[in-house]
């Protein structure tokens, strides 16, 4: 999977990712489908589509032909046909409509309250009308800002090992658990130099929830063996929008409305690279439900 993700413009065939995974291609065909619940020809299709769908988004100079290409895909008109399938609308359209910055009880609005559309779910999570209603009612309550400092910053390069989490958010700590449990017998949980991080892979306004991918990380500073369920990567360093909070478990929400929401006047965008929560609390606070940590998210100026 992350090897697709790094290479969504080349031409990923089953035997080259059947090679890198050290299995045969019908075994490793067989293998992936049963794990994710998904083929890897739509996982592919599905990365790529909503890499387009963020793009479409955040690149406003960047034309749909351009986005198609950068995706992977090998005419604007397969493009076209794939993106209206998996979202009911035309990139034009799905480009015109309000990008989506707020989230409440899972489902995620635009600044007009209207319910986003993700990913091969043609009608939003719940009933339209119902959710722009309760919106607005919420909204006018100011419900969903934190009153806290949001600075750019330069961020180092860190490398991590990780446990990688698919699905709702508060069942991420299975992984940090299974982390945890492979990390401490190898002496790599040396606190406060190791820096614990979750790593988010996909956007949860346009990827389907069940979908999400998180990764539950810490810091290494040695080059380490990974094996099993055990992943590394190296989260890149520079130019993001860090926002500090301290929170309890019900808090993530609005924390995380608070960035979106800076975003819109500040004179920044995203870019791409992967946002991230880095934690200064202890794990046992973390146990506890108590969180002191920052928000980060790559950007660039408009």
């Amino acid at each position: 999977m992350d090897y697709i993700e790094k290479h969504l413009t080349e031409d990923i065939t089953l035997d080259k990712l059947a090679q890198i995974a050290c299995f045969s291609p019908f075994h490793f065909n067989r293998i992936f489908s049963t794990l994710t619940n998904e083929t890897i020809t739509a996982f592919i299709q599905r990365k790529r589509i909503e890499k387009a769908a963020r793009l479409l988004k955040n690149e406003e100079n960047m034309s749909i032909s351009e986005i198609a290409f950068d995706c992977g895909f090998g005419s604007v008109a397969h493009f076209c046909r794939t993106f209206r399938k998996c979202l009911g609308m035309t990139a034009k359209e799905f480009r015109e409509t309000e990008k989506a910055i707020y989230i409440k009880d899972g489902v995620y609005f635009s600044k007009n309250g209207q319910p986003a559309r993700k990913i091969s779910q043609l009608n939003p999570d719940s009933n339209e009308q119902l959710c722009s209603d309760n919106f607005k009612q919420f909204n006018h309550s100011n419900l969903f800002i934190m009153d806290t400092k949001i600075e750019i910053k330069e961020m180092p390069e860190m490398n991590v090992v990780y446990c990688r989490h698919t699905g709702q958010y508060n069942q991420i700590m299975k992984a940090y658990e299974k982390l945890m449990k492979w990390a401490g017998p190898r002496g790599l949980l040396n606190f406060p130099e190791t820096k614990i991080i979750t790593v988010y892979h996909d956007d949860p306004a346009i990827t389907a929830i069940d979908q999400v991918r998180q990764s539950a990380c810490i810091t290494v500073d040695k080059e380490v063996k990974v094996e099993g369920e055990i992943g590394k990567m190296k989260l890149e360093g520079g130019k993001y929008a860090v926002g500090h909070f301290e929170i309890d478990q019900k808090g993530f929400e609005k924390a995380w409305n608070t960035m979106c929401l800076w975003f819109t006047e500040s004179g920044y965008q995203p870019r791409e690279g992967y946002p991230y929560e880095l934690y200064y609390n202890s794990p046992e606070d973390a146990a506890l439900g108590k969180f002191v940590l920052d928000i980060c998210i790559p950007v660039k100026t408009l």
